[in-house]
């Protein structure tokens, strides 16, 4: 199975830099903050990236154990969902896909 995150559309975000950046609810009019790291898995969200793509991703741009960082990726998936900001839904993988992704061509 493969988890698809996506942004939910009511939301709006400012262009992120190393800072961070703000998100908006536009049916709620609350507005949340993230700091650099946030920014930068928040634009993984806007590109489509899977959570196991994201993670790869991540775990070659930073030095933490694989498992602490999934860890850390999926509270913070799990605050965005909470907060009305993401929504996942899990897909399963295509045979073709799964075979890939254990070295099997044909």
């Amino acid at each position: 199975m493969m988890t698809q995150l996506k942004i939910h559309p009511e939301v709006r975000t400012t262009p992120s830099d190393e800072d961070g950046s703000v998100l908006i609810k536009l049916e709620s009019g609350n507005v949340f903050s993230l700091n650099g790291v946030g920014a930068k898995v928040w634009t993984m969200l806007e590109q489509g990236l899977t959570f196991e793509v994201s993670l790869d991703s991540l775990s070659r741009e930073y030095d933490v154990p694989r498992q602490q960082l999934e860890d850390d990726l999926e509270i913070f998936i799990h605050e965005l969902e909470s907060k009305g900001l993401l929504q996942a839904t899990t897909r399963p993988v295509s045979t073709r896909t799964e075979e890939a992704r254990n070295g099997i061509t044909a």
